[in-house]
């Protein structure tokens, strides 16, 4: 590098660094008739760094600001309304959603809100912990590491504030169980972010009647949700009729649920549901049918074939007394034969 060269650069660090030194605010522009061609070049420089940091914060603090971000750097909220269920490689959406990060890149950010005293975390998730939590796992399985794409938001400075853009966002997507959803009500509660099951009703725009629903699928006791294998499968609407079975006969409806939870294979949420309420008013389930075929012949349906537990049920209809006494006889031959040769392997 010429001596002039180095001179200029001289001159251009000079000014940079003065200017540095002074809050944006503080920065008055140099004369130019007392700067020389360079000095005027690091004045036009340093006031555009000034107005990038001013646009920069400006973007930050509105959540207007998108940057690729270290995920080991980004921590849950404790108001996470997702299912451990929901962010395990053995769930079918989240294995899903994972291969699609990966294939197809984030197209969708998840949003942060800064934290201070937390090392080595530098953010808190305001929405998206199941696209942080694949970006998380294949960070772990990627040479180099895998960034997360993030939206800053500054506004979401308060509990309250952060619960609802996580609430609004899954609302959106219908694709929080009632019990993810009851769960999330319940913490709201128990930190004092609303003080009522009304106030909080209010801030989500559902009736009480609603909130008190998803409340109650998610106090349900553990013996019961792990009746049904997987929380996740309990409807809103099936809440009531398993409080009100508790307190019928909460004993026996516990007991009943310890022997559902052991049986292989595992039965229908909706058989679940039929036995716990069953065993709350001392009986067995009811045997009715759980499925029911058609027979028709010449646009009549002469008989429906019912399928249930250790039975099947014939119905016989548009058929005269002879007719049916004759069908029933032929059954029970064919029926004796058919159970004798596989039974006696004969």
């Amino acid at each position: 590098m010429s001596n002039k060269a180095k001179e200029r650069r001289a001159i251009l660090d000079h000014a940079l660094t003065a200017r540095a030194s002074l809050a944006p605010a503080e920065r008055p522009a140099l004369p130019p008739r007392h700067m020389g061609p360079i000095a005027e070049q690091a004045n036009i420089y340093a006031e555009h760094v000034a107005t990038r940091a001013k646009l920069y914060d400006e973007a930050r603090s509105h959540g207007r600001l998108l940057l690729e971000l270290d995920p080991k750097k980004i921590r849950a909220t404790e108001f996470r309304n997702r299912h451990d269920r929901s962010l395990l490689s053995s769930d079918p959406e989240f294995a899903k959603l994972k291969d699609s990060i990966q294939r197809h890149g984030q197209e969708t950010p998840i949003r942060v809100r800064p934290i201070k005293d937390a090392l080595p975390f530098e953010f808190e998730i305001v929405s998206g912990h199941r696209r942080h939590a694949a970006c998380l796992l294949l960070d772990a399985e990627t040479d180099g590491g895998f960034r997360t794409l993030g939206i800053v938001d500054g506004d979401a400075a308060n509990a309250r504030d952060l619960v609802l853009k996580m609430y609004r966002e899954n609302e959106e997507r219908y694709d929080l169980s009632a019990y993810e959803k009851g769960r999330m009500f319940a913490r709201w509660l128990d930190a004092n972010v609303y003080d009522s099951q009304r106030d909080l009703a209010a801030g989500v725009g559902l009736g009480e009647s609603a909130v008190a629903k998803y409340l109650a699928v998610a106090a349900l006791p553990p013996a019961v949700l792990a009746a049904f294998g997987d929380e996740r499968a309990i409807p809103m609407s099936w809440g009531a009729p398993l409080v009100q079975a508790l307190k019928v006969n909460e004993a026996a409806v516990l007991k009943a649920a310890e022997r559902v939870a052991q049986r292989q294979p595992a039965p229908t949420p909706d058989g679940v549901l039929k036995a716990l309420v069953s065993a709350a008013a001392g009986k067995s389930p009811t045997r009715g049918t759980s499925r029911e075929e058609s027979v028709r012949i010449g646009g009549r349906v002469p008989l429906k074939v019912g399928i249930g537990r250790n039975r099947i049920i014939l119905k016989l209809q548009h058929l005269d007394d002879a007719t049916q006494k004759q069908l029933r006889e032929e059954l029970k031959d064919w029926a004796e034969a058919w159970l004798r040769k596989k039974l006696d392997g004969t």
